[in-house]
């Protein structure tokens, strides 16, 4: 049975230096590995506030958070998870959606992203009151362009019916932002 020679990095025919923090490419060079996809920072916000808007506008849910990228090429990961309730008077619920939105900025400033999470569902009434209750999450990368400091807000609105971010104690609602090398 004939004996295999093992071969160490340093008799190796590579290009470049090899070292505890290289790898060997598949071109036969030594390389540094990219910081692409790294997580860089982690920022974190909760609320259990409740807070109702009725009108047909955005008002701000008081979920917020803001992250400073380090370069114009990273993303920023913005994952959100909100305990909402939605409620109509019991008229007629045809068209009550009781959006929410995610936006970068104000709730006067970029909309992201958007869910509807209230009554649309229901087309007539049969009581006096319509309710229901929902967990809205975002999971959104996005690429802001720039190293001045993001924030970003769930915004909630009425459009019909009430909307209720975090209603109860127990009810906590998340907004999550990270930074990714880009």
């Amino acid at each position: 049975m004939a004996v295999s020679k093992i071969t160490t990095p340093s008799s190796l025919n590579a290009s470049g230096t090899a070292s505890n923090t290289t790898f060997l490419r598949g071109d036969g060079a030594w390389a540094v590995p990219s910081d692409n996809g790294k997580i860089l920072q982690v920022v974190t916000a909760t609320t259990s506030t409740s807070v109702t808007q009725t009108a047909n506008s955005y008002a701000t849910s008081g979920l917020t958070a803001s992250i400073t990228p380090a370069s114009s090429s990273n993303k920023v990961l913005v994952i959100t998870s909100s305990a909402i309730s939605a409620f109509g008077d019991g008229s007629s619920s045809s068209g009550r959606n009781a959006p929410v939105g995610l936006f970068r900025g104000t709730v006067s400033g970029t909309k992201i992203q958007e869910h509807k999470s209230g009554l649309s569902m229901i087309s007539a009434a049969t009581s006096t009151n319509f309710r229901s209750y929902n967990t809205v999450s975002f999971v959104v990368l996005d690429s802001p362009s720039t190293t001045s400091a993001q924030t970003y807000t769930v915004g909630i609105s009425g459009d019909g019916a009430t909307d209720i971010l975090a209603q109860g104690d127990s009810n906590i609602s998340t907004i999550t932002l990270m930074e990714i090398a880009g």
